[in-house]
């Protein structure tokens, strides 16, 4: 017998339910008043803005999602152009570039500067192919004549209909005469403040820690001391929050992705890419952001590939990055090519609402649907409206079937079909909320960051326990006053979370500023007691 879900969506904001309209490109000369006098080539739709200008190394200079602005544009070097010639000089013109690596091949040894042709080379271009669902635009650089001999790139961008996603084909040929090995590093410099404002706390990028990294623990090799490193602010998940302090990090991440958030306006742009275990990686790294300093303010967030061989004469190699945006809070705690996760999939069986927080790629419906053992559709809820321009904030009243194994939250376009699947848990650790665990490794109490950090106006925090426990959390203000009080005669053995809103005991909101969480909790086994306690940070 079919069972129905009872569906209760919240939405940030209505969305209208018509067909989006066809891509579209353009050339526009001197446009958004940049200075470039030669065209730029601009491709829209509903959701996202994307230039080029091919007369500067065939840059992306825009990439927006809505009014919102992603890309730093140096104001020094708008308008500018140069010829390349080995004088030893960068121009810095921001925007979205590739070089090859890695650096200790240029030919002069240094790492520095990088090859001058394909770096800010009169790029060829071409409008690629004009459909009704996409478009794609083709640029292709002259052959580089000094650091890296003989070699050309192209970048192919394609924008699609009803989504913010790009896709970025890089190519690089050899056109030399002997057989050469390089990767290909592609660099984006992202703003890291709102206009006339110096509010870098608000600007960070989050990556994946691989749990096998050969950087050991923390999946990370720093080049310095920065306060930009900030550890892992979510589980599995490293942060890295604008400072200018010129340092970089390496980083091995296992999935391929790395996102660029903006926490005040609440918008990530997030890359997606494939990872080629075994493969050589130029310093081992597969991902690295670099926080320029204070005299030219930007993050660099940037991709490589791995090293390949390419033969005399032309033989090629193409890199596909996938460039999607949405919005959504920080911090990220996953990508796919359907969204962004910032609040995992959470079940109260008192109340049976299923919550969680997304960031959604495609302009479409989300549907939950309840699956048995086998794959098998047991239910399927209402359709919700769902868009790049709105946080998904998932709230639903659902009856799970006894049969059910597996919850997924499906994504449809706007033509009702499917995208992708979102999230999906089991449902068995779903509705209890227990970690499951290597046995050689018994778990031990334990006191996670809480996150997002900062937040506002809700945040998570979350700790272990290795058997049931009596546990009370408060949080403080920095004179050690008591703010919130949550208590529990008792907790079950392994993973909990609570979630505060930045209220105290009497419901009053709080101001900005630095709290302190403690979790103290006594074994009802053993009386042993784990207290614990950490710092966040309140920001409106």
């Amino acid at each position: 017998m079919r069972k129905k879900i009872f569906l209760m969506a919240i939405l940030s904001s209505t969305l209208l339910h018509g067909q989006p309209s066809a891509v579209s490109v353009d050339t526009v000369t001197n446009y958004k008043s940049w200075g470039w006098k030669w065209q730029a080539i601009v491709m829209q739709n509903d959701l996202i803005t994307l230039a080029i200008v091919p007369a500067i190394g065939g840059r992306v200079m825009q990439y927006d999602l809505g009014s919102h602005s992603s890309i730093f544009i140096n104001p020094v070097e708008r308008g500018k152009t140069y010829t390349p010639s080995p004088d030893g000089q960068w121009r810095n013109f921001g925007g979205y570039k590739t070089w090859p690596s890695p650096q200790s091949l240029w030919n002069n040894k240094t790492g520095w500067p990088p090859p001058y042709t394909l770096d800010r080379g009169n790029y060829a271009f071409q409008i690629d192919s004009t459909m009704e669902d996409s478009v794609s635009v083709l640029v292709t650089s002259p052959i580089e004549q000094w650091i890296a001999p003989g070699l050309r790139y192209e970048r192919k961008a394609t924008m699609y209909k009803g989504t913010s996603r790009v896709k970025i084909e890089q190519t690089m040929s050899n056109e030399g005469a002997s057989a050469v090995s390089w990767g290909m590093w592609s660099i984006m410099q992202a703003i890291v403040n709102h206009p006339t404002e110096a509010d870098y706390e608000n600007f960070w990028v989050y990556f994946p820690i691989n749990p096998n990294s050969v950087y050991g623990e923390s999946g990370v090799k720093p080049n310095g001391s920065s306060n930009a490193w900030k550890g892992e602010v979510a589980p599995g998940v490293y942060g890295v929050q604008y400072s200018p302090d010129s340092k970089l990090i390496y980083a091995d991440p296992h999935k391929g992705w790395i996102a660029y958030s903006d926490l005040r306006d609440s918008v990530v742009y997030a890359t997606t890419f494939d990872i080629f275990e075994g493969s050589s990686y130029p310093d081992n790294a597969r991902v690295t952001v670099y926080v320029n300093d204070a005299t030219t303010q930007y993050l660099e967030v940037e991709v490589k590939a791995p090293v390949v061989e390419l033969a005399a004469g032309g033989g090629k190699y193409t890199f596909i990055e996938n460039w999607w945006a949405a919005k959504v809070r920080a911090p990220i705690l996953d990508v796919n090519s359907v969204g962004a996760i910032a609040g995992k999939l959470s079940y109260n069986s008192a109340t049976h609402s299923l919550s969680a927080v997304y960031g959604v790629f495609h302009q479409g419906t989300a549907r939950v649907v309840c699956l048995d053992a086998l794959g098998g559709v047991l239910t399927e809820g209402t359709s919700v409206s769902v868009s790049p321009l709105e946080e998904f904030q998932l709230q639903e009243i659902v009856k799970i079937p006894d049969t059910a194994k597996t919850i997924e939250i499906r994504i449809y376009d706007t033509r009702d079909s499917l995208v992708g699947i979102l999230d999906s848990a089991n449902i068995s650790e779903l509705i209890t909320g227990i970690i499951t665990v290597d046995s050689n490794k018994p778990l031990k109490s334990h006191l996670k960051q809480n996150y997002p950090n900062p937040f506002n106006p809700n945040t998570t925090i979350a700790y272990e326990l290795p058997e049931q426990s009596s546990v009370k959390v408060v949080i403080y203000d920095l004179q050690g006053r008591e703010i919130k009080t949550f208590s529990s005669v008792n907790k079950s053995a392994g993973y909990h979370e609570l979630s505060w809103d930045g209220t105290n005991n009497q419901d009053s909101s709080l101001s900005s500023g630095i709290y302190v969480y403690r979790v103290q909790a006594i074994s009802l086994k053993d009386g042993k007691v784990f207290d614990k306690s950490g710092k966040m940070t309140l920001l409106k």
